[in-house]
């Protein structure tokens, strides 16, 4: 009976996502400086789907085989939708609160604990790619607000701009993964494992490719 219901579950989840997976890979292009895709009412359907969309996208993100995507491309579009939601002016704030919601419908749903949604990850996720955004300054955000406070910025912004510095000025495709832990030890008091400053690090770099990228695909 219990695996039955997983399975319907599962089922549940899929269809709600088609729309999410069928949209096309967002392409790594480069954005013109201050661009900005965001030109809808806060009160469109584009903007207001944007908090599910982060989370959405996030999910695929935990498991992407369960979805039949890869890894890569189930990052890619969490990143595309995160840095649609900085444009439009997403923060944390309302974030946390689609988090909620999200949570209680997989509760609803009776979600095996395989498919629970890691809430930090998701909000940790998104905080890297709007700081990123925030030291690149290439994508304009359409609000008076930072998309972060103040002591997520302490957090973070060491660990990210070493990534950014080394990589705009140095051309560096990638970081020594001991330097970040370093600097998160330092920062932080973080002793985090290798695979987790891996999986961060990525969303930074996936970020840049997007919108300050090394080599053209044109």
């Amino acid at each position: 009976m219990a695996l039955q219901s997983s399975r319907l579950c599962c089922g549940a989840r899929l269809a709600a996502l088609r729309p999410v997976l069928a949209r096309p890979r967002p392409a790594c292009k480069a954005m013109t400086r201050h661009s900005s895709r965001c030109r809808a009412l806060p009160t469109s359907p584009v903007v207001r789907e944007l908090p599910s969309q982060v989370v959405e996208t996030f999910y695929v993100v935990q498991d992407p085989a369960l979805f039949n995507t890869s890894y890569s491309d189930a990052l890619l579009r969490f990143v595309d939708s995160a840095i649609l939601a900085y444009e439009c002016g997403m923060n944390e704030d309302s974030l946390r609160h689609e988090l909620k919601v999200y949570k209680q419908s997989l509760e609803q749903q009776m979600a095996p604990p395989g498919m629970a949604l890691n809430e930090d990850g998701c909000m940790l996720g998104a905080k890297i790619v709007w700081i990123t955004l925030m030291e690149t300054r290439s994508v304009r955000r359409w609000a008076a607000y930072n998309p972060v406070t103040d002591d997520t910025l302490h957090d973070w912004s060491g660990f990210v701009s070493m990534i950014v510095d080394s990589y705009l000025n140095r051309q560096m495709s990638w970081f020594p993964i001991e330097r970040l832990q370093l600097e998160l030890s330092a920062v932080q008091d973080l002793c985090a494992p290798p695979p987790d400053v891996v999986e961060w690090a990525r969303i930074v770099y996936t970020v840049l490719e997007k919108v300050h990228p090394q080599v053209s695909n044109e």
